[in-house]
């Protein structure tokens, strides 16, 4: 009994005894006085130093900016038709983004015109590749007569993703048979640059003008941007309008006074009137002058079709022949010849 008894008082004695122990560890003197000051140590990055990659006070950011409010992009690619899943993926800057991405485009509830981060990699790294373009891959293109061709145009690759031909399978076949006009919009879709700039997707119809492409489509590594971004001119061409200007041709053209060098928008464009004019007297195409449409219903042969096919291509290219004077050329007076 003693023993449990004096072991019980050692144990009580010891926790006394640490209690009292924490209660002097705990206390704490008169603080004495500071000792020196220490060294300065390395300044923090600046919290706004990330913006500032971009939002600089150079106003660059803003010059773009206000030149690309004037180009036809910002203005007129019609991105209220990103409501159908076929035409928001270049009509839009949600779908283009998910086309590029990979993914499934459908239609769009909330669109918005192309704008910088359509093209570029914006608040992606947060540095100077932000900048960077969203792809320069090269392009498979989809037109049905040339499907599976691809082309590479350096940093014109982006723009050949939409600007190239989306015509439906009309049966056109070289001296193939005959084929209906099944529409008003019969034809290529709009924006055929890439196709013609290539040499590509046109309907060659055999005639007195060889298939060739002009020295220009391998000189100009990087294709449209070389001319349609070239130094801006204020805000009325160049840089980000994407208007192309002489600024852009010089470099190879130095006596160069207009894009009718040498007379050969004059003779491209006299050539695509002479077209229109021999599908006006056929019935193949009606309406108002400048406004004219294929006419539907008609079933005539491949070789008049495919000059019909040829004269809307041509049309929704709009380069007169600058794009590839050869190309389109051979395309227009192999059509008239068929007539």
């Amino acid at each position: 009994m003693r023993k449990i008894l004096s072991a019980s008082v050692v144990i009580v004695l010891y926790v006394v005894l640490v209690c009292a122990l924490t209660l002097l560890w705990g206390c704490e003197g008169e603080q004495g006085p500071a000792g020196p000051a220490g060294e300065q140590g390395p300044a923090g990055a600046d919290g706004t130093a990330v913006c500032a990659v971009c939002h600089e006070n150079t106003g660059i950011i803003l010059a773009k900016k206000l030149q690309w409010e004037v180009s036809g992009h910002a203005t007129g690619g019609h991105y209220t038709r990103a409501n159908s899943a076929t035409c928001a993926p270049c009509h839009s800057s949600e779908g283009f983004m998910m086309k590029l991405a990979g993914e499934e485009v459908t239609g769009i509830d909330n669109p918005s015109p192309q704008n910088c981060r359509t093209c570029h990699n914006i608040h992606t790294n947060f540095d100077e590749t932000d900048f960077s373009l969203a792809t320069t891959a090269p392009v498979e293109l989809t037109g049905v007569m040339y499907a599976g061709v691809t082309i590479n145009i350096g940093k014109g690759n982006l723009c050949a993703n939409c600007h190239q031909t989306r015509e439906y399978d009309y049966g056109l076949e070289v001296d193939g048979p005959d084929v209906e006009i099944t529409s008003t919009h019969w034809g290529p879709h709009h924006g055929t640059q890439a196709p013609i700039f290539t040499g590509n997707s046109g309907f060659e119809i055999s005639g007195s003008v060889p298939y060739e492409n002009s020295a220009m489509t391998t000189a100009v590594t990087d294709g449209c941007p070389t001319c349609h971004m070239a130094t801006a001119i204020r805000n009325a061409s160049g840089g980000h309008t994407l208007k192309p200007n002489l600024n852009g041709c010089e470099e190879c053209h130095s006596d160069i006074e207009s894009f009718d060098y040498n007379g050969r928008q004059t003779e491209i464009t006299e050539l695509f009137e002479e077209l229109t004019q021999l599908l006006l007297g056929e019935g193949l195409l009606d309406g108002e002058e400048g406004e004219y449409h294929p006419v539907s219903g008609q079933t005539v042969s491949s070789a008049k079709a495919g000059a019909l096919f040829n004269r809307q291509f041509v049309l929704d290219e709009g380069s007169h022949g600058v794009h590839n004077y050869k190309y389109t050329k051979a395309l227009l007076q192999n059509s008239v010849e068929v007539f």
